[in-house]
């Protein structure tokens, strides 16, 4: 085989022109919700090229009153630095961003225990800029399984009521952290694309976390994307958490379902000191596996600045640019501007 590229340089040269010309987007960064957090950290994806990012500001081990908090906080903090930040309200708003080179952030929700079960909430959240949500965060509770409980349990009537409400307001349905039957109910039923935002296969990582194939290709059927994650528990050995290992989670799930279907979603942990926090202050969150074997300081992480190197690498394993473009944000990209009223 010619290989494409002549080499590093090459493939550097074009990434960066691929940097330049498009939207690059980080679905999903690793976010400690605090309702007094000072975001400055998010400068870090612009100066990886990000286009766009979303950060959470709530998730399952919260009560709903703190995922209220934060999302009022995100909101202003992101307001008084628009010089910086555009906060997307639509789709044209990522675009204009890239057109004024400032960094497009979204607000999601890890779990719908932010809602206190009353699927009216939805709306209130969609108002605050929460473009993307999950039902459950590993373990299951009144609106879906997660996918780390011991019981795999169906979507709930709740949980239907809220994917329907989702599809209403214009939310894109996540399934990232559900547990299987209720991910497959949710992929049957949503009338708009369903995404994974930071997920990866399971056929390369035997996690629970992670994607079985059917999963991968019940969310291409609806239009979906699946955004590999850079998280070293759910890619391979934690010294193996390298662009490459992504990229080799990126290979797989295209190889299987299609280029289209596939993107970036770090779930970046900028702080040392913040999962191996988690993982302590919040036990029954997490594997039982994860909780009582894994040292605690061993989670490491791609972080926005590695954005580069996935492109580089997409590059030099012979993906085309209109490929890796599709890849680094055009697909996301594309449910967004399905989605998003």
């Amino acid at each position: 085989m010619v290989d494409m590229y002549e080499g590093e340089r090459d493939a550097a040269q074009i990434a960066r022109q691929i940097f330049a010309d498009s939207i690059i987007w980080d679905t999903h960064a690793g976010v400690a919700c605090r309702p007094t957090l000072d975001l400055g950290f998010v400068s870090r994806w612009r100066q990886g090229g990000a286009s766009f990012v979303g950060l959470n500001v709530g998730w399952d081990a919260l009560p709903w009153q703190e995922s209220l908090k934060c999302a009022a906080h995100y909101r202003r903090w992101l307001e008084l630095h628009s010089d910086q930040y555009v906060l997307v309200d639509r789709f044209a708003d990522v675009e204009r961003a890239k057109r004024d080179g400032k960094l497009a952030v979204a607000l999601d929700l890890e779990g719908a225990d932010a809602l206190n079960d009353n699927i009216e909430m939805i709306g209130l959240y969609h108002r605050l800029g929460v473009r993307q949500m999950n039902l459950a965060y590993n373990k299951n509770n009144a609106f879906a399984g997660g996918c780390t409980d011991e019981e795999d349990i169906p979507l709930t009537a709740l949980g239907r009521e809220a994917i329907a409400e989702m599809n209403r307001v214009g939310m894109v349905v996540d399934c990232t952290h559900t547990g299987y039957r209720s991910s497959m109910e949710i992929m049957e039923i949503s009338k708009t694309p369903v995404i994974f935002t930071h997920s990866n296969p399971r056929a390369l990582w035997d996690h629970e976390r992670n994607l079985r194939d059917d999963q991968i290709k019940a969310c291409a059927r609806t239009g979906g994307v699946v955004g590999v994650n850079g998280v070293s528990k759910y890619l391979a050995r934690d010294e193996d958490c390298t662009p490459e290992t992504v990229i080799n989670h990126i290979d797989y799930v295209a190889s299987l379902v299609g280029v289209d279907h596939v993107g970036i979603g770090l779930d970046a942990v900028l702080d040392p000191d913040e999962m191996p926090n988690l993982v302590k202050e919040f036990p029954n969150i997490w594997p039982a596996s994860e909780a009582s074997q894994w040292d605690y300081g061993s989670w490491s992480f791609i972080v926005p600045e590695q954005l580069g190197s996935i492109a580089e690498g997409l590059l030099l394993r012979q993906y085309s640019e209109a490929d890796v473009k599709k890849i680094m944000g055009e697909n996301f990209a594309r449910v967004a501007a399905a989605v998003w009223m």
